[in-house]
């Protein structure tokens, strides 16, 4: 996702924001089809959509976030999930819904939040 206007994009944030647990960020497209995935890493997805329209143009780009953690089954996660949330939101994303996802392969925790941002002025060519 290109970064508009000097601004930090979304997905930048969203590495900003999880880096300094120590594990792995990355698109959710980048573990897919890896044979030997990390202990514990985090994976993500986001869609934009146009918002707030005035004239027929957006006045703004809103942004749904999707954010997973993957850990092995025996590890703790309560307080990850919880600072995990909180490291979002201080990125500025709405506080985010969490699903329990995991099952018999390991943990797996989705966080689901927004954050939107301005419409990229485009000039006519």
């Amino acid at each position: 996702m290109p970064e508009t206007g000097g601004t930090v994009s979304v997905e930048a944030r969203i590495v900003a924001a999880l880096r300094p647990f120590g594990d792995p960020v990355e698109k959710s497209r980048l573990y897919a089809a890896a044979n030997k995935r990390p202990r514990r890493y985090y994976t993500f997805v986001v869609q934009s959509l146009g918002d707030a329209y005035g004239d027929d143009e957006p006045g703004c780009e809103r942004w749904l976030v999707q954010v997973h953690l993957f850990a092995p089954l025996a590890e703790n996660c309560i307080r990850r999930t919880d600072r995990t949330k909180k490291a979002l939101f201080w990125a500025g994303f709405t506080w985010p819904s969490m699903v329990d996802a995991t099952d018999q392969d390991g943990q797996h925790y989705v966080f689901e939040c927004e954050t939107a941002a301005g419409v990229p002025e485009l000039e006519a060519e």
